[in-house]
């Protein structure tokens, strides 16, 4: 079925890591004694646990043999259930909660991070690691490292709301807002989700950082899936996140600082993610192209692409140093214009709180001045740039919006229009492209 040479390669590399799959039924034991361990109160919870433990022993066992990909796959699956499964049931001990936290992000770090995709030396084709027409590479660590600190960072943030949500602590620290992040997280929007918005929150982050550290320096190419899928998890929660920063004064009436933290984390991962999505989609548009395969096929089994070159290996333990430096650089590179796009668009936001006005149109700056904020964000990336242009469109609503609007009060009209006046010419600037990224270079302007 596949070259002699993959099948060799495939099973000296699972003699290799054979040893996940004992750490793995050990892991299974640790679930099983979990429940009278710690005491859990809800049946549901024992006897998840008792089950998963069972299923991952037994997954475990079948994952050692180097064909059973389906095995190793479901050791995978199984511990990204373990991580929703207390938000689900409503655990109510907190020693639940971590425990299954721990036991499934261990699984999945160790099936899929430790070990290695199951079956990629059988079908990962050879090639390059810098796309052909580009002057870096969009999946190599010190690309991937911020976006892993900061998704660990937002699950801190996002676990420690959640369990004041599910009831494992008595009080939520705000230093700004006073009690508005308890009335955030205590309002019919929070409740009108079936499970903890905050914790379905810190899910996704642990999802962003097990995702983020998955596959090599050319994953790209050889675990398109991965990549398409990191970026879904990404850009969707940048966005959700936005979308609850403005139901809280519209809607709730309460600011948040720990929401607004947790917003402001996932946007910034955002710019981090689009030029590794843009290299797959180049690639599976490449594929179709040129050799006839299917994106569908592409999606999940990769491919190669001409022209391209092989990145030199840097040494893991320079690696920290390097993304810090690469790291602040990029940062003082960042066009200055997209910088005030922000203050602009954050002043928006929260002038009716600081001027005194209420109404639909304090409702619209809220909506006007979040949005504007994450458009700004994420043109920071080069690949987002051309996306600073919707500010001219923020600029002229801002403009219109006290007469279309209406409002009575002077102080939000002059604040409008000349925030509008502001932010469109500010939208003009395209700032130092510094790097090559194929034929989306033309759409750079």
């Amino acid at each position: 079925m596949f070259p002699e040479e993959k099948q060799s390669a495939h099973e000296q590399h699972h003699q290799r890591v054979s040893w996940v799959y004992y750490a793995t039924i050990t892991l299974g034991l640790w679930l099983i004694a979990g429940p009278p361990t710690f005491g859990y109160k809800v049946p549901a919870m024992v006897w998840n646990d008792i089950i998963a433990g069972f299923l991952l022993i037994g997954l475990s066992y079948l994952a050692l043999k180097p064909y059973r990909l389906w095995a190793q796959w479901g050791i995978v699956f199984l511990g990204i259930w373990l991580l929703v499964a207390p938000m689900v049931f409503w655990a109510k001990e907190g020693a639940a909660l971590l425990n299954d936290y721990f036991i499934g992000t261990l699984a999945v770090t160790l099936a899929i991070v430790i070990a290695r995709q199951p079956g990629i030396k059988l079908y990962a084709p050879a090639g390059p690691n810098v796309p052909a027409g580009w002057s870096y590479n969009p999946s190599s660590w010190n690309q991937r490292v911020p976006v892993v600190f900061l998704a660990w960072l937002g699950f801190f943030v996002a676990r420690y709301m959640g369990a004041f949500q599910m009831g494992y602590i008595d009080t939520v620290w705000d230093p700004f807002f006073g009690e508005g992040t308890r009335k955030v997280l205590t309002s019919k929007v929070s409740h009108s989700f079936p499970i903890s918005d905050a914790m379905l929150g810190a899910f996704s982050y642990v999802i962003d950082v097990l995702f983020g550290l998955a596959g090599g320096t050319h994953r790209w190419r050889t675990m398109p899936w991965v990549v398409i899928i990191f970026g879904i998890l990404i850009v969707p929660l940048g966005i959700v996140s936005i979308t609850l920063i403005i139901l809280q004064p519209v809607s709730v009436g309460y600011w948040c600082t720990l929401c607004l933290c947790s917003a402001l984390i996932s946007l910034i991962m955002i710019p981090f993610t689009l030029d590794e999505v843009l290299a797959t989609a180049q690639l599976m548009k490449h594929e179709k192209e040129v050799r006839g395969t299917s994106y569908w096929t592409t999606f999940w089994f990769g491919g190669t692409m001409e022209g391209g070159e092989i990145e030199e290996k840097k040494h893991p333990s320079g690696l920290l140093n390097l993304t810090i430096k690469e790291g602040g650089k990029d940062l003082l590179l960042r066009p200055w214009n997209l910088f005030l796009l922000m203050a602009v668009g954050i002043w928006v936001m929260s002038a009716p709180g600081v001027l005194g006005y209420t109404g639909t149109i304090a409702d619209s700056n809220h909506i006007v001045g979040a949005i504007a904020v994450m458009f700004a964000i994420i043109a920071m990336s080069e690949v987002g740039r051309p996306l600073r242009y919707l500010h001219i469109l923020f600029g002229l609503w801002l403009i219109a919006a006290p007469w279309i609007l209406g409002t009575d009060n002077n102080a939000a009209m002059w604040s409008n229009v000349i925030s509008g006046l502001v932010l469109i010419p500010l939208a003009i600037p395209r700032g130092k492209v510094e790097d090559s990224r194929g034929s989306f270079d033309k759409y750079i302007k």
